[in-house]
């Protein structure tokens, strides 16, 4: 490289050198192609300014293609990582000629790679050329394509069919570009409240990774407003979004309670961590100013699905209030089966009993302490059916009583020891109620209906077969024991 750099030679020479550079990014192999992409970074890094805006059409546009092109994900970071070193080192005039590319490959009519490209290659020019960007209104107009293409892509998603098609790549990275302006200009995102309404939706698109990118956008603008931020709710002074869009807050509320109940495969810590950060800041904000939860005052908007709010007694007033309509709706969550889900939302309680004050905590305890108790029951109730020696082999294992039982621990100290017993004790007793009214009912079923009890007797059995069965597969992974190929297959 150091050849290349500083050992004269003729324009053909040179150019046949950078030729070569080009071709290698094209390698069979990811190492030989990432080796091609360190050495063209550095040469962008060296040549004077005149030879390489001479050569800029040489470099540009075969990095694009291979930005497009390539399938190994450390390939494309390198070569976004060559475009913002090359548009940060160019002149204004070349910058420009470069920008009008992306503009009209924004303008296909396709809504295809060519439209997904120029939004990535607008990431870009906001990463390596801020002060470009800010002139002539390039932001602002940046912002209502982005929502523009955020609408209507939204708009077409397939539910069944986005884990495997392209829907989602268009909303992530516009996503990717929105997070992009927010670092550069907050106050022009806050100025479009129709992009914020697309932001919100995606919380809840099916794709993880938009999931993701959306709620990591809506904790860096939301997260740092303090609670005054939101006296002076009647006034425009205000920039957030919550008070520009009547009912926000409440959907982005149950937009992650959405990421938080997703099925046992489809967890993701990186999810779960971020959906737990926002409402952890919620949460208080609506404890503080509740009424941010509705649309146009109209109090029967916040409880429109009563299922999820069966706990949350028979009273109106309780129904009206968000939070306990988001503690309802956790609590909800954790009862059902799955041991990532309830790590998930005994992590919330956690976060909840860490940042908030103790009379949110205390006014909701026995809809916390519900599904905790309900995980330690079970796992008392499974470590009796097995064997000592089953259990000496779990002895060094984690069990999964032993976050809900420090959760509890939290919780104690945050509303006290009395008040803590006395709710736990309520739960208790209730729980045991439950559980003897689900063995009369079914000791009445067998004398009524014989035929459906035995079926009853059926399905118990074979569920108790799968659990032997997935525990004892637990048990070969947790000593590193796999099962072994078929003979036929040796």
């Amino acid at each position: 490289m150091q050849y290349l750099i500083e050992y004269p030679m003729g324009k053909q020479r040179l150019e046949s050198h950078m030729k070569q550079m080009i071709l290698n990014i094209k390698y069979e192999y990811e190492d030989g192609r990432i080796s091609a992409l360190d050495l063209i970074s550095a040469v962008i890094n060296k040549l004077p300014l005149p030879l390489l805006e001479e050569y800029i059409q040489l470099l540009f546009l075969p990095l694009v293609l291979q930005l497009v092109n390539d399938d190994s994900k450390k390939c494309r970071e390198r070569v976004g990582a060559c475009i913002t070193v090359l548009l940060s080192r160019l002149s204004v005039q070349v910058l420009q000629s470069l920008y009008e590319y992306a503009l009209k490959w924004s303008e296909d009519g396709t809504g295809g790679q060519l439209q997904r490209t120029s939004v990535q290659l607008f990431g870009f020019f906001l990463d390596a050329r801020v002060d470009f960007m800010k002139k002539n209104s390039r932001v602002e107009t940046l912002v209502d394509y982005l929502r523009h293409r955020m609408e209507g892509e939204i708009g077409n998603v397939d539910h069944t069919s986005v884990l495997i098609a392209k829907e989602w790549e268009m909303i992530y990275f516009c996503l990717q570009t929105v997070e992009k302006v927010g670092n550069v200009q907050q106050t022009i995102l806050w100025k479009n409240s129709q992009l914020w309404e697309s932001i919100i939706k995606c919380v809840a698109h099916p794709h993880p990774w938009v999931q993701l990118l959306a709620s990591r956008t809506i904790h860096s603008q939301l997260s740092p407003c303090k609670l005054d931020h939101f006296e002076k709710i009647n006034t425009n002074a205000s920039s957030s979004i919550i008070l520009k869009i009547p009912g926000s807050l409440f959907e982005i509320t149950r937009n992650l309670c959405f990421q938080l109940n997703s099925e046992e495969e489809h967890q993701s810590n990186d999810i779960s961590t971020m959906a737990i950060k926002n409402l952890s800041w919620i949460i208080k904000v609506m404890d503080t100013y509740p009424m941010l939860c509705f649309k146009d005052g109209e109090i029967s908007e916040l409880a429109a699905d009563e299922s999820d709010d069966e706990n949350a007694g028979s009273g109106g007033d309780k129904r009206r209030d968000p939070v306990t309509w988001l503690i309802t709706r956790l609590s909800n969550i954790a009862k059902k089966r799955g041991s990532l889900r309830r790590e998930a939302i005994f992590k919330c309680f956690a976060a909840f009993a860490t940042v908030c004050d103790s009379n949110i905590i205390c006014s909701h305890l026995e809809l916390i302490l519900e599904p905790l108790n309900r995980v330690i029951v079970e796992t008392e109730s499974r470590d009796e059916r097995v064997t000592n020696a089953n259990r000496r082999s779990d002895a060094f294992g984690v069990s999964p009583a032993d976050l809900p039982k420090e959760v509890l621990q939290l919780l104690e100290d945050k509303c006290g020891t009395e008040e803590f017993m006395s709710a736990l004790t309520s739960v208790k007793s209730k729980a045991r109620e439950k559980r003897d009214t689900r063995k009369q009912k079914v000791a009445v079923e067998a004398v009524k209906d014989p035929e459906a009890a035995a079926k009853r007797r059926i399905v118990k059995q074979v569920t108790e077969k799968e659990r032997k069965k997935r525990r004892v597969e637990e048990r070969k992974v947790g000593r590193g024991v796999f099962t072994k190929k078929p003979r036929h297959l040796g």
